[in-house]
């Protein structure tokens, strides 16, 4: 599929699409975020698991109408998977592709519920098949958009900041052992190999220290996309479409690799979108190409 054919189904472009998810959608859910901020309304809601509990606000359902009222009216015969009360339908090309958008309309309640000045973000995603062909991130404290429109497995991430387009770079000028790596939960909690990446290096760790940090899973991971941190590892939980599928689309654009934690040993593989919460048993580390030959180099010595 050519990036300026995007199908039948609509006459906008991918680019046109991603452009309207960057310019117009996500910023408007950041100002819908903001604005409901200080007059929250708190919904109960049973976990992924079934059992844990969880929580909404009028944030999260607000900015879900606005995406599903826009994408519904925009894209009629595109599948929609959201968040909130459960919402999936199903979107078939012309062609027999299966096409369909993931919507977070709040990613971060827990923290955006706390009056947190972090953590919280909006994420949307465009998948065909199992491709994420179009993507943007949105950070709901700072305004900053993350975000890409094409078919390629590679190619550029615009991210905007105070107004300012520029397209992001991934930093790799320095080793893992110069930077830190970002944990969603403490090291002693860490799978054993995790907890020897993480030691002091001294102690035969790879990273010059380890920070740990919750809230929207979307921001966090633009913080490596940015080079603010080396590496990410995430637990073990629950893959959700409109999670999964905008952080695997950025990612991969910008050559970021994803390893299973298996034992003793990591193993590399390829994530792609969910269609439905699936649990997923393992540990994730995440790392930029440029570092794979480091961390190779350390699971060799250790």
């Amino acid at each position: 599929m050519k990036n300026k054919e995007m199908t039948t189904m609509t006459t906008m472009t991918i680019e046109q699409i991603g452009k309207l998810l960057q310019e117009v959608l996500v910023p408007r859910a950041i100002k819908i975020i903001q604005g409901e901020c200080h007059d929250l309304t708190i919904i109960n809601k049973v976990g992924y698991d079934g059992v844990k509990a969880d929580l909404t606000t009028n944030g999260d359902m607000k900015a879900q109408a606005m995406y599903m009222h826009e994408l519904s009216t925009l894209f009629p015969n595109f599948g929609i998977i959201a968040e909130e009360n459960g919402v999936s339908t199903e979107g078939v090309s012309p062609d027999g592709d299966d096409v369909y958008f993931t919507v977070d309309p709040l990613d971060g309640t827990k923290a955006y519920e706390r009056g947190s000045s972090q953590g919280v973000g909006t994420m949307i995603a465009l998948c065909k098949n199992e491709r994420v062909i179009t993507a943007c991130i949105g950070d709901a404290n700072t305004g900053d958009t993350y975000g890409f429109a094409g078919d390629e497995e590679r190619g550029d991430v615009i991210h905007q900041r105070f107004g300012i387009v520029k397209t992001l770079k991934p930093k790799t000028d320095k080793p893992l052992s110069m930077q830190y790596v970002l944990l969603r939960n403490m090291p002693n909690k860490q799978p054993a190999l995790i907890q020897r990446l993480t030691e002091d290096m001294a102690n035969g760790g790879i990273f010059k220290d380890a920070e740990v940090g919750g809230g929207s899973i979307g921001v966090a991971f633009a913080r490596i996309w940015k080079g603010e941190v080396g590496a990410m590892v995430l637990e073990s939980g629950f893959d959700t479409p409109w999670d999964l599928a905008p952080i695997i689309g950025i990612s991969r654009r910008l050559g970021f690799k994803f390893y299973q934690v298996i034992g003793d040993g990591l193993v590399e593989y390829e994530p792609v979108p969910v269609k439905k919460v699936t649990e997923r048993p393992y540990v994730q580390l995440v790392i930029h190409e440029s570092h794979a030959k480091e961390l190779e180099e350390w699971l060799m010595k250790k």
